[in-house]
């Protein structure tokens, strides 16, 4: 029933509240959670980047070699 009055009111209680704004309160572990989620990204990201250019720097490439058209460059 849509029998709203006063905005003030309704938005403090504590029944209306999970109804127009859901999860009230978890701001803090989801801002946590993101933060976790893009460090994890950041770090494997980099490691998987790190040891691509270890692999590249094994097989010592020349400054012209990519006019050869060596395959995997």
């Amino acid at each position: 029933m849509a029998t709203v009055t006063n905005w003030v009111d309704h938005l403090t209680a504590s029944e209306g509240a999970g109804q127009i704004y859901p999860y009230v309160g978890t701001e803090l572990w989801w801002v946590i959670a993101g933060i976790a989620f893009w460090l994890c990204w950041t770090y494997y990201t980099a490691t998987g980047e790190a040891e691509e250019q270890r692999k590249l720097a094994r097989k010592k490439h020349g400054a012209n070699d990519y006019k050869n058209n060596i395959p995997e460059w």
